[in-house]
């Protein structure tokens, strides 16, 4: 694992840091809706669309945020503004257990999406890209799959505390765990492998001096297409585009709990089974697609995504009549679930490289969670109107199926505008 003078190289610690960000904070936040929905829905006497505009505004304060927090990130000591962000998503969420209207969600919906801009799709493929430049797809898959597995946990626990103490106090019982998982965690992450005199896992050493000083005064390394490049190029926009549909698509697997226990008319406990079993494939999924990524490229991951959503969704729109099929249904979505946090940066990064990665990917990020996120929403708004998630079933379907397309050109693209300019 690439010792030097016996020693286990810095990279992993980084890694292993990230995993602590996931577990905490991160995967507490996952759960703030899921099973919280029906009991919050029931008490308050709200529609469904209403308290999960949360997640909308959420996603749309962090997507705002994306740009500026990719320069304080790269600019500022890492750890310490990872720290603070970190207390202030943990501070949001606790105080969700306060809130007696739903339109009050949205103050912690403002909170903890500025804060995750500072913590979470832009800042850990950030310092693993900074980090690993063998490996990353892997290493990513790994971090990924760790907060899958911290989902999980929150959400059997959520389960098992809304029933037994309400949802209030389970608010408060998640705030505090995720805190003491992560706050003292994050300060141990460090900015650039420059800081600490080292070079990033798997960099090739025969840099000249020359070519090394200048990407690293940006606190990266590597060639690739600048922001300005970027917007320039056709391709480019088409694996924008790729990543904007599966935001958008990859939100409908967060209804599952809610779809179970609301039009399947399941117990909380069932709901919360659904929610685990999509975990549990998105544990595998963030395994296999960082793996698929690293050994046979980006374009077979795409393939993953639109392929498992096809089976995943299919079987899910026959559990309306066969309730238990959920479970196998949600698995196999589950299994195309990372697509967003995994599959989406290592498109971006193949497309454009390292050079300006964290500064195209914060923009990039940005019209992610502002079309993506921000419309998550309106997935709840099919059942207000329809009565059924079915919609939103098919839905999905075609835009994994769009965004496999879309990147796959995109791809293509790329590598002929690659060919002409070093030909």
């Amino acid at each position: 694992m690439d010792r030097k003078d016996g020693r286990l190289h810095y990279a992993w610690k980084i890694m292993l840091a990230c995993m602590c960000v996931k577990m905490g904070s991160a995967g507490a936040l996952t759960v703030a809706m899921g099973n919280f929905v029906t009991p919050i829905v029931e008490d308050l006497n709200c529609e469904v669309s209403s308290l999960t505009m949360f997640v909308s505004i959420q996603a749309i304060s962090m997507a705002l945020m994306y740009t500026i927090a990719s320069k304080i990130l790269m600019s500022r000591k890492i750890g310490r503004v990872m720290g603070i962000a970190s207390v202030a998503e943990v501070s949001g969420l606790a105080l969700m257990a306060t809130y007696h209207s739903p339109y009050m969600f949205y103050l912690s919906g403002l909170i903890t999406g500025v804060a995750q801009a500072f913590t979470g799709y832009v800042a850990i493929p950030t310092v693993i890209n900074l980090w690993f430049k063998k490996k990353a797809g892997t290493v990513l898959g790994m971090v990924i799959a760790v907060g899958s597995a911290a989902g999980i946990f929150y959400n059997m626990l959520s389960a098992k505390l809304i029933v037994a103490f309400g949802w209030r106090a389970a608010y408060l019982i998640l705030a505090l765990i995720a805190a003491a998982v992560t706050v003292p965690a994050v300060f141990l992450i460090i900015k650039t492998p420059k800081e600490l005199g080292l070079s990033p896992y798997g960099e090739e050493p025969a840099l000249s001096e020359t070519e090394k000083r200048e990407p690293e005064s940006r606190g990266e390394s590597g060639a690739g297409l600048t922001l300005k490049q970027a917007f320039h190029s056709g391709f480019f926009y088409l694996a924008w585009t790729a990543c904007i549909l599966i935001s958008y698509a990859s939100g409908v697997s967060g209804y599952t709990a809610t779809y179970t226990t609301m039009e399947l008319k399941q117990s909380i406990v069932f709901g919360s089974f659904a929610g685990i079993c999509v975990n549990i494939g998105t544990i595998i999924s963030s395994l296999v697609l960082g793996r698929l990524n690293d050994k046979l490229g980006v374009r077979a991951g795409l393939l993953w995504g639109a392929g498992t959503a096809f089976v995943g969704y299919s079987i899910m729109l026959i559990s309306r009549t066969t309730p238990a099929l959920v479970l196998p249904g949600g698995f196999i979505v589950g299994l195309g679930a990372s697509m967003y946090a995994v599959q989406c940066p290592l498109l971006a990064k193949k497309i454009v490289g390292d050079g300006h990665y964290s500064q195209i990917w914060s923009w990039m990020m940005m019209a992610n969670s502002l079309i993506g996120g921000g419309l998550y929403s309106s997935i709840g708004m099919f059942y207000d109107k329809f009565g059924s998630y079915q919609w939103p079933f098919m839905m999905a379907i075609a835009l994994y199926a769009g965004a496999m397309l879309l990147g796959m050109a995109a791809l293509s693209a790329s590598e002929r505008n690659k060919k002409r300019k070093s030909g």
